[in-house]
């Protein structure tokens, strides 16, 4: 069995928070006994936010964030099966097909805490899990995180690891009729740091003509060549 992680998002632009959560994990799983493989995820659009950036700048500026991660020993590929995709792109569908693609395989999409907080409002969101487990990190807005989804995580990761998957689609059903498969503890909840900053800040302190935190230079130095953010999205 391969573990396949998925850090999905606008990444626009990609920033620190972003690479440090694909380091976490690398490092983590690296003292496994298990094969794993990384995936940038990016959506062609996000249905709480506004249009993104052409997406031909944003797989560029991921290829430069692989290439940077490369160099420090961790292997990251691009998944691009969302992001040519007519938006708005639901997590839901994505995660069903990957349970087509990759039936014997640990499935895990890492996010932010703040992301976290919004999951109740995703669609169809106590389905999730039935079909991935979650890998979420600390970070600004993670407190918000509702009672319903809080009583589905925890910190134990070899518990987390140790939760599998439904193959029979029909128990599947039946379970999430009762919301019995919602209820195992399928979300990690990861308290190392990452740097607190968002897309969004980067972006708008673009939009002024500063250099941002947390932006690393590769991806700066993109950004001033094709004059991108000049007007806050």
């Amino acid at each position: 069995m391969m573990a396949r992680i998925f850090l999905g998002g606008s990444f626009d632009p990609v920033h620190d928070g972003h690479l440090d959560m694909v380091r976490l994990v690398h490092h983590r799983l690296s003292s496994l006994d298990m094969p794993f493989v990384i995936s940038f995820l990016p959506t062609a659009g996000n249905p709480f936010k506004g249009t993104p950036t052409d997406p031909t700048h944003r797989l560029n500026m991921l290829s430069l964030a692989c290439d940077m991660l490369k160099h420090q020993g961790i292997t990251a590929s691009i998944d691009t099966s969302e992001i040519h995709q007519t938006p708005p792109v639901y997590t839901i569908d994505t995660v069903r097909a990957l349970a087509r693609w990759y039936p014997d395989d640990e499935r895990i999409f890492v996010m932010g805490g703040d992301s976290l907080a919004s999951l109740h409002l995703w669609k169809n969101y106590k389905e999730l899990l039935a079909y991935v487990k979650i890998w979420a990190f600390d970070r600004a807005g993670s407190d918000d995180v509702v009672a319903d989804v809080l009583a589905k995580m925890t910190d134990d990761f070899d518990k987390f690891l140790q939760d599998g998957f439904l193959q029979d689609d029909l128990l599947k059903d039946e379970l999430l009729k009762t919301d019995k498969t919602f209820n195992t503890k399928r979300i990690f909840y990861d308290k190392s740091p990452i740097p607190a900053v968002s897309s969004t800040q980067i972006r708008h302190a673009l939009a002024q003509g500063d250099k941002p935190c947390h932006l690393p230079e590769p991806i700066f130095d993109y950004i001033k060549t094709h004059e991108l953010y000049k007007s806050v999205l």
